[in-house]
């Protein structure tokens, strides 16, 4: 009975870990860009309790022995990193790359990853001095350029334009400026982790060849940059309601198997001779 309860104790602990992934993805359901997480489950050590073979009796096919499980633990979190619906905003700072491996750009206060990425093309412009404005997420972070520095322009500004390569053109009452936003093609997102704030990196000290490449030249058109749109979350609200029905459910039986274990002791306790 101790056994049971123990195993229905540590089942019920990592259950409340999946359910707080659910929630938090039904909680980002309308956050731009963001990318669901799905919980996997594994089995945790067993225990072999071998019991005396008959020599007497027919061979058996499986091994002799009882396997005593310990319950089940979260074995991995995994992001989803399928792109998520487009919708128009018809705002000039709202981009999103038709492109799924492709990410923008962002200087984070991190000395072991200063620049990270993102599929939230919601930017915004942030006064710098005077007579400057600069673009930032929407945490106020730069948004990098091409050559890896922030995207600054003046403030007098009378149009915005962004085409499908990230080529920012800003049109002033003295001339017109451009800007180059800085895009990455991941072509291993499934490396990736969330760091919070909608933001991406690589894990620190992985060895990265082959798993993203910057952007530049003609290689730039293959982003599909779309002015006036924004990515979606990839979250499936459907799908996260029933893992949580799901997990309610089997969080519900692991609990009444402790009450049971509870009562059955009770009973043996309760035996007189």
């Amino acid at each position: 009975m101790n056994r049971t309860m123990i195993t229905a104790a540590n089942t019920m602990g990592q259950l409340q870990q999946q359910l707080d992934v659910i929630s938090h993805n039904l909680s980002n359901t309308n956050t731009t860009g963001y990318k669901s997480r799905d919980a996997s489950f594994n089995d945790m050590l067993y225990q072999q309790v071998n019991n005396q073979v008959d020599q007497g009796t027919e061979k058996r096919l499986t091994p002799s022995g009882i396997r005593q499980g310990s319950g089940a633990y979260l074995d991995q979190t995994r992001l989803n990193m399928t792109q998520g619906a487009f919708e128009n905003t018809d705002k000039p700072l709202d981009v999103a790359a038709s492109n799924p491996n492709v990410y923008f750009q962002v200087a984070v206060n991190d000395s072991e990853q200063p620049v990270q990425y993102t599929r939230d093309g919601s930017f915004h412009l942030r006064p710098e001095g005077p007579n400057n404005v600069k673009l930032v997420n929407g945490s106020g972070q730069d948004v990098l350029g091409e050559n890896g520095q922030a995207i600054i322009f003046s403030n007098a500004f009378k149009d915005i334009q962004i085409d499908g390569s990230g080529t920012i053109t800003v049109t002033t009452n003295t001339g017109v400026d451009q800007f180059t936003l800085g895009l990455t093609n991941v072509q291993k997102p499934q490396e990736l982790e969330a760091k919070g704030e909608n933001l991406f990196a690589f894990p620190a000290g992985m060895n990265q060849p082959n798993m993203f490449t910057d952007l530049t030249g003609k290689a730039r058109e293959t982003a599909g940059v779309d002015q006036g749109k924004l990515e979606q979350s990839n979250v499936d609200l459907s799908k996260e309601l029933t893992d949580m029905s799901i997990a309610q459910r089997a969080y519900q039986f692991n609990s009444r198997s402790i009450s049971i274990a509870d009562q059955m002791m009770g009973l043996v306790n309760g035996i007189r001779a």
